[in-house]
């Protein structure tokens, strides 16, 4: 009897020794740091709601963005009813509807681009003759069932609009059986699932080929990354410090080639990679930031790659005075306004310079660029 409960004391001090080896591991840094990035070599990113946020970083911020990458998503204010003097007001109901089912609905993309030019107008955004320079990726799976492939050709013939010359965007559309994912050659569920974690085997290398799209061409990816996985926190760079009541996890993650240390002689590339809805840390662990593809790539082409974290919110964590708008029960990203700029105001600058996640997420970019605090 002495024996076993020798022997279950030992087992339980392993079992914390592991335990606290794991969390040391995953936890933030203080801060992010400044890495050798080109700030003219920045891209963007993202899947589903991923994909709305990437085209808002973008189009808010044309002049720092060379290109981006839409996966089964990304109209521009797709959400959004009015234009106003104090920001855009939308409609979280025509996101979810319009937006992603029914999409039939919506204006068309000469609307939209007006909308654009008003924005634009009062100097919320980038002037979007900037777009003219970026190169643009678009993806949709003929079997996705989440977001309507009507709505992401919208995404592409609204860049058209807005001066990207069509020899700069590739659209991949109706080619592929994919369901509603990001795609990879082999990891993930059947290609044409539409189920968590929403990362597709469908032989076909999606990283690759948005990057491609993006930079030129590049070298092989890797089998095996072999740089590293830096956690930070993310509550710096959010308004008020208190990121997950903004919709993002306390901790972000970025990949950093070995080539890409500190001190290294030649400048790498950044590529910000948001997740979509369901796909956080939270809900999937380190599988999009590991499992994607786009580490492989990035490890022999000097590319960062940097993966902020949304946070699924509750009402309970919302500043008293919040309204249960304000929650983001799947950590989707903010593309409708549920963030919070004022306590119980929705963010009428959501996709604006000044959106809540929009801000912090370009913080992280300026930090990790030197061109930042």
């Amino acid at each position: 009897m002495q024996m076993r409960c020798i022997y279950g004391g030992l087992l339980g001090v392993l079992v914390w020794l592991i335990v606290s080896a794991a969390l040391t591991a995953n936890a933030a840094d203080p801060s992010l740091r400044q890495y050798p990035v080109d700030p003219n070599q920045v891209s963007v990113a993202g899947i589903s709601s991923g994909a709305f946020m990437a085209n808002q970083l973008h189009v808010a911020h044309s002049a720092g963005i060379m290109g981006a990458a839409l996966v089964a998503g990304g109209l521009y204010g797709c959400a959004v009813l009015q234009v106003q003097d104090d920001g855009v007001y939308a409609l979280a109901s025509r996101a979810v509807d319009n937006c992603m089912s029914t999409p039939t609905l919506l204006p068309d993309v000469g609307a939209f681009a007006d909308m654009v030019s008003k924005i634009a107008n009062k100097g919320w955004i980038d002037p979007p003759s900037n777009l003219a320079r970026s190169n643009v990726y678009i993806f949709t799976g003929v079997a996705d069932q989440v977001v309507s492939p009507k709505v992401v050709e919208l995404a592409a013939r609204l860049y058209s609009a807005l001066g990207v010359p069509n020899s700069q965007i590739r659209f991949e559309d109706g080619t592929l059986q994919a369901g509603h994912a990001w795609v990879t050659p082999r990891f993930g569920n059947p290609c044409n699932a539409n189920a968590p974690p929403f990362i597709n085997g469908c032989n076909h290398d999606q990283a690759g080929i948005e990057l491609q799209t993006i930079y030129g061409t590049l070298h092989p990816p890797t089998a095996t990354p072999e740089g590293r996985i830096v956690a930070f926190d993310q509550s710096e760079f959010v308004p008020g410090g208190n990121a997950m009541a903004q919709g993002m996890m306390q901790t972000g993650y970025l990949y950093l080639p070995k080539a890409c240390e500190p001190g290294a002689e030649q400048t790498c590339r950044l590529q910000v990679a948001l997740h979509g809805c369901l796909q956080s840390a939270e809900a999937i662990h380190e599988q999009f930031y590991t499992k994607i593809g786009l580490n492989e790539w990035a490890d022999t082409n000097r590319i960062i790659v940097l993966y902020p974290q949304a946070h699924a919110t509750k009402a309970s964590e919302l500043p008293w005075g919040a309204s249960l708008f304000n929650t983001n029960m799947n950590s989707c990203w903010d593309w409708w306004g549920y963030a919070s700029d004022n306590v119980n105001v929705s963010d009428k600058q959501y996709l604006t310079k000044q959106g809540v996640q929009v801000s912090a997420i370009w913080a992280m970019v300026q930090r990790i660029t030197g061109r930042g605090n």
